[in-house]
């Protein structure tokens, strides 16, 4: 078992066949059985975001939080070109106004709930 990542993206496997097949772009948590992993339940337990998934296979990659740059992820709603996101329902990413964000937004206009956004990976706390 690998004990360091130095990339930002990572092999695991679904915790369920499948369930992440047309996902690219949502959070992620880890699954109960040793390296998988399924759709994030809440801001805490968000690790990543689906990079790559290929139908019938169980393997999937992750492009983990924390690694610097931008990523793409799902807008669960309005976010404003730099606003503040975190976690929301689904393992989409909605506006954050207090508390931890896990990136800010730098596509431009306003997003929509199902739009795929690029955000910098920057996870902080506001105040």
């Amino acid at each position: 078992m690998e004990t360091y990542q130095d990339t930002p993206y990572h092999p695991f496997k679904e915790a369920v066949l499948d369930a992440l097949l047309n996902k690219e772009g949502y959070l992620v948590e880890l699954g109960t059985a040793a390296d998988t992993v399924q759709i994030a339940t809440s801001a805490n337990n968000a690790i990543g975001v689906v990079a790559e998934k290929q139908e019938g296979n169980s393997h999937v990659t992750i492009r983990l939080l924390g690694k610097g740059g931008t990523v793409k992820v799902v807008a669960g709603g309005v976010i404003a070109k730099g606003g503040n996101v975190i976690w929301g329902t689904g393992g989409k990413v909605v506006n954050s106004a207090t508390g931890n964000t896990i990136g800010r937004k730098l596509t431009q206009g306003n997003s929509a709930d199902g739009d795929v956004i690029e955000i910098v990976d920057a996870f902080r706390t506001l105040a």
